[in-house]
């Protein structure tokens, strides 16, 4: 009644503070901190709506008075509103266990949902070190946590990540750590469905272990580390930026992403993406595909490569094949796409979300709006379907393929070697996007 009682005295001039709170609150989101906090003086009914924002950004390098303002900001908001905080900083900037103190508050006190803490390196000290995260047990520990990203620290123990089950998604991008340090961490998360590592091993080099039965995406770049092992049953996405280590130290146990390329046999020289696409439920994307899509500038960067199975008569699979090939930044230095074989219906049968698979391809038509290139394709599975000819199709006569498709068919079709046969000689005639594109068949 308060908050209404204060609406009704605005000035009949002021249409901007009749607004609802949500949309004042998307208007605070786009101002600075400062700016944000500056407008409690604007009038009562923005006395207190910099204090219920769900997010704070806190960008502490563009703050001269930050010492001031953050404790000021963090403990004033009201935290039952606060979902999601953001805080950038120089190592120099925070002195006497500030860090700790910033955690404590937002974790335990405001009962934040998700947490990233990002230490940059100052250009101005080129030589300061990681901030080390000196922190109590259980300080990550808490039900209502449930995403971390910490970037650029020393983790010397991992006690500050004791009963972590609460985490759904961390990322740990440039940490510096013993690789026996990092295996404890990630045991004391075993909820993980996103994992992002970016680490260098510290005093020495290492053995990394992953194991997670509830891993949905993986992103790993590492350096000055011995190994890694991973088994992760559930995995739909991995994607590897850099790994420094000798292939045969590198074991993956991953069933679902089975595929002929990979980090390795494109040479180590690109970042790779292996993404087998599913989607149980036809009204839902998966967890990885979404984390993936929310950050494809990060993840699907130009030059790298990425192998992806997809259901090309299941026209969800088919929808999210097209958000990541829409989604790429620049050119591809290689793409395998292999073709999965489902029981699916009929083509005349109307699929679950409510159109039918010929419809679809000759209708809605559903790549002809993306602008993409890659220098290689390969093309894994082959059998010859339609669909499979329609999307082949598009590669070459859309100029999608700079260099080379390469065909591989199943060995599970040698009954239909001469149909395969004959609509690749068919795709060959087509007129190409790349008058020197050469089709060959693997």
């Amino acid at each position: 009644m308060k908050r209404q009682s204060s609406v009704d005295a605005i000035n009949a001039n002021d249409q901007i503070s009749r607004l609802p709170d949500e949309v004042l609150h998307k208007i605070l989101s786009k101002l600075s901190i400062q700016e944000a906090v500056r407008t409690s003086v604007l009038s009562c009914r923005w006395v207190d709506l910099w204090k219920e924002m769900p997010h704070l950004f806190l960008d502490l390098r563009k703050l001269a008075k930050f010492r001031t303002l953050l404790p000021h900001v963090i403990n004033d908001h009201r935290g039952g509103h606060l979902e999601r905080c953001t805080i950038y900083y120089y190592s120099y900037q925070c002195k006497n266990r500030m860090v700790e103190a910033w955690i404590r508050s937002l974790i335990h006190v405001k009962h934040i949902k998700h947490l990233t803490l990002i230490n940059y390196l100052c250009p101005f000290r080129p030589n300061t070190k990681p901030v080390t995260l000196d922190l109590p047990p259980n300080s990550f520990s808490h039900p209502y946590l449930k995403s971390l990203h910490l970037g650029r620290y020393h983790i010397k123990t991992p006690l500050s990540f004791n009963n972590c089950g609460n985490l759904m998604n961390l990322e740990l991008t440039g940490i510096l750590a013993e690789a026996g340090v990092l295996n404890a961490v990630l045991m004391s998360c075993p909820s993980l469905e996103v994992l992002v590592v970016v680490i260098n091993c510290d005093k020495g080099r290492g053995l990394l272990k992953i194991e997670n039965r509830n891993l949905k995406f993986l992103y790993l770049s590492c350096y000055k580390i011995d190994g890694i092992e991973v088994s992760t049953p559930n995995l739909d996405i991995l994607s590897i930026g850099s790994l420094w280590c000798e292939r045969e130290n590198v074991v993956f146990e991953n069933p679902r992403l089975q595929f002929h390329r990979n980090y390795w046999t494109t040479g180590k020289i690109y970042a790779h993406t292996s993404y087998s696409i599913s989607c149980p439920d036809q009204e839902k994307k998966s967890i990885g595909h979404e984390f993936m899509m929310s950050r494809s500038q990060e993840f699907l960067s130009e030059f790298s490569s990425m192998s992806v199975s997809v259901d090309l008569a299941n026209t969800k699979q088919v929808e999210m094949l097209h958000e990541v090939l829409a989604a790429w930044r620049g050119e591809m230095e290689e793409l395998e796409v292999l073709f999965k074989k489902c029981n699916a219906p009929s083509a005349e049968v109307e699929t679950s979300i409510g159109r039918t698979k010929k419809q679809f391809w000759e209708v809605k038509k559903p790549f002809s709006d993306v602008n993409f290139t890659a220098y290689t394709v390969w093309l894994s599975d082959f059998s010859g379907s339609k669909q499979e000819i329609a999307f082949a199709s598009w590669l070459i006569t859309q100029g999608m393929v700079i260099k080379t498709m390469l065909i591989k068919p199943s060995s599970s079709f040698s009954s239909k070697k001469l149909e395969i046969e004959g609509a690749v000689a068919n795709l060959k005639e087509l007129p190409k996007g790349y008058s020197e594109l050469d089709i060959i068949m693997a």
